[in-house]
Formats: C-alpha cells, structure tokens, sequence
C-alpha cells in the first residue's frame, strides 16, 4: 500500500473545516468518492455503482480542451472537472456511462462557469457519444448515436439567461468558493437535463421550466455515520430530485434519491492522484472505495 493510502477519508473521519479552494484543490491530487447506486432500467430497479471524480486542471480558452503542451498562460483557464461514474447490469449486458463536466473556477460571469459537457453510453447494443460547448450565450453540441432516430449531427442551443444544467449542478452545489444560493432560497429558471436523462429518454435537447431550493440544514444517516448535510431539492421539467450536499467542506454529496426510485448513497472518499495509480498493487483502491 503507496503512501497515497494516507490521503484516504472514509465515513466518520475527522470533518474539514472551510478553506481556501486553491488550498484543497490545488494540491496535485483528485477528490473520488464512490457511491451504492440504485438506477431504474427497463421497468426496473438495478443496483450498481457510482464513481465522481472531482479534479483541477487547465484548458484551453478556445477549445475547452485540456491542456498537454506549452502554452501562454493567457491562453488558458483553471477548471474543476468533474468525471461521474456509473455502472450497473440489466439482465445478461451491462451499462457502463460516464459525463465529464467542466467548471471555469474564475473569471467568468459567476465562479464555476459551465464551459463543456461531454457524456458517453457503452452498452452490449451499441454506444453513444454527446458533447456540448457552452460559451457567449450559445450551447453549440455535437450527438453521434446507433439508433436510428437520434443518428449523428451538430445541435444549437440559445443558452436561457436563467439557465441551469443538472450535471453541472452537482459542482454548482458543493459551494465549493461560497455560498450558491441562502438556506431556504429558491430559484426558478430553465435548466437542461442531464445528458444521461435525455439519452435514456431519447429526448431531443432543450431545457425545461425548473426550480432549485435550498430546502434545509439536517442531519442524515449515511452508512453507520450520521451526517450535518444540507438538502437540495430540484424539480427539472415533471421530474424531482434530491440530493443531500455535507455541510462541511468539502461539501461532498453524500445522498440523492429521484422521484422514479433511483437512489445513491456514499461510501468511501479518498484524495490521491490516481492517474499515477496504475500497477497492479494499485488495485487495493478500488477494494478501499468498495467498488468492483
């Protein structure tokens, strides 16, 4: 076991007080937080899990690209990127999805500005891979898919000027540099589903009339820890959603539940760099986060 193991936190460790963002998340390492995951599938409910990966990086101000190579600092922006894991079985095939998000940390219209999505479905059927800028008001994406119906081509969106994503959400209400929103507030604007929503439902995108409260300070059980947490309850279009934020920093999400039965509760965070964990003695992590 590497020395990283140090940088594990498991349920009931010591909680962290506020700090400094580029203090927590400047230190070379990526937050990963695994989740028991229930997730409805063809009438349906299949258990599963969840990986969230939260991590800062550079990108490129033009292309929203990571990046890999020398280039002038004005040229680039600090992200927070957040990859979202999500495995489960339907019958004999299994579903394996992930959505990357990425967040200007600074210098946009508010911290945390939504600059890409990008989400990818691999299933036993076939695959599907959708992508969306997000810039000068305008959501300029790109869906290449195996069914028929949905096909492969460029979309464009005029981005709401009250306008929310549910993915980009799950770093919106982390409150990671302050407040998002005052207990007990609530928003109305137009928010655009998450992309794992409009593929399973084969919708086309567009945003739908939404709302955002930040219902209440509470504690909540999560495994064998009762946690301070702050409950979020969303409404996207007919759907809801609820998703319990730790009122400590980090702020991690350690709860959600979803009005047709999908539920997610965590298990285990750690902070390390796990893009150095590549040896075969790296798979104790996966054992430490409790996923497959």
């Amino acid at each position: 076991m590497t020395k990283w193991i140090l940088g594990v936190l498991l349920l009931g460790a010591a909680r962290v007080g506020a700090v400094d963002f580029y203090a927590q998340w400047a230190d070379g390492k990526a937050e990963l937080s695994s989740y028991e995951v229930v997730q409805p599938r063809y009438g349906a409910l299949r258990p599963g899990y969840g990986v969230m990966i939260f991590v800062t990086e550079s990108l490129h101000q033009k292309t929203f690209i990571k990046v890999d190579s020398p280039t002038p600092e004005a040229d680039q922006f600090y992200a927070l990127k957040l990859n979202h894991i999500l495995n489960f079985t339907t019958g004999i095939y299994d579903y394996s999805l992930m959505t990357s998000v990425f967040s200007q940390v600074a210098g946009g219209r508010h911290p945390f500005e939504l600059r890409r999505i990008s989400f990818s479905a691999q299933e036993w059927c076939g695959q599907v891979f959708d992508e969306a800028l997000f810039s000068g008001g305008q959501i300029n994406g790109y869906l290449s898919s195996y069914f028929a119906s949905e096909g492969r081509g460029a979309y464009q969106l005029e981005q709401p000027e009250h306008f929310a994503s549910e993915d980009h959400l799950l770093i919106r209400i982390r409150e990671l540099q302050g407040p998002f929103m005052d207990l007990g507030a609530m928003r109305e604007l137009e928010i655009l589903p998450s992309f794992w929503q409009l593929r399973q439902a084969h919708q086309p995108h567009a945003t739908v009339p939404g709302r955002i409260h930040k219902a209440a300070a509470e504690q909540v059980v999560v495994g064998e820890d009762t946690l301070a947490a702050v409950r979020w309850e969303l409404h996207i279009g007919q759907r809801q959603r609820t998703l319990w934020t730790e009122k400590a920093y980090p702020h991690r999400i350690v709860r959600w539940t979803d009005d047709d039965g999908g539920r997610g509760e965590l298990m285990r965070t750690m902070r390390v760099p796990y893009w150095q964990l590549q040896a075969r003695a790296d798979e104790v992590y996966r054992q430490e986060l409790g996923i497959p």
